[in-house]
């Protein structure tokens, strides 16, 4: 009887956390956005899709386009400090404007890329994982590397 009872609740158990706790958990794994600072700087279309990533607004606004997608890990930081300072003031002073990041419609971030601000990313474009942004991105491109080059430009139909 005690065997029965045990098994009945490991039952139980298992189906609670396959049918309530696995998907809260992936569904945490799999859109957690954080937002560096104030999220009243984010602009984000509502059919766009981010997949766990970090928006940094410490410098400026980010702008997320219709139908624009981000792969894992993606790092979106208009924050910037002043190299020339030293101390406590490189760490603490940053400017709160003048970086921010426009990301245009039908764009497609791979994995692992960091955009850094200023910067505007032109429609339909595609960031190769792992790239790092820091220039303006033309639309209908392709580009990849450190620093991000222009691979080749997308046909438009």
């Amino acid at each position: 009887m005690i065997i029965k009872i045990k098994t009945k609740i490991k039952e139980c158990f298992n189906r609670f956390v396959r049918i309530l706790i696995y998907p809260s958990v992936m569904n945490i794994l799999r859109f957690d956005v954080r937002i560096f600072t104030d999220p009243d700087r984010v602009f984000v279309s509502k059919t766009a899709y981010l997949c766990n990533a970090l928006l940094n607004t410490n410098s400026g606004t980010i702008t997320i386009g219709e139908y624009t997608f981000f792969s894992h890990n993606v790092s979106i930081i208009t924050g910037t400090h002043d190299y020339s300072l030293t101390g406590r003031d490189r760490m603490t002073y940053f400017p709160k404007n003048g970086y921010d990041i426009v990301i245009g419609n039908g764009v497609w971030i791979g994995s692992n890329v960091t955009i850094i601000g200023p910067c505007v990313i032109g429609d339909n474009s595609v960031i190769a994982a792992g790239a790092v942004v820091i220039n303006d991105v033309t639309a209908n491109s392709v580009v990849a590397g450190v620093p991000a080059k222009l691979i080749r430009m997308i046909p438009v139909k």
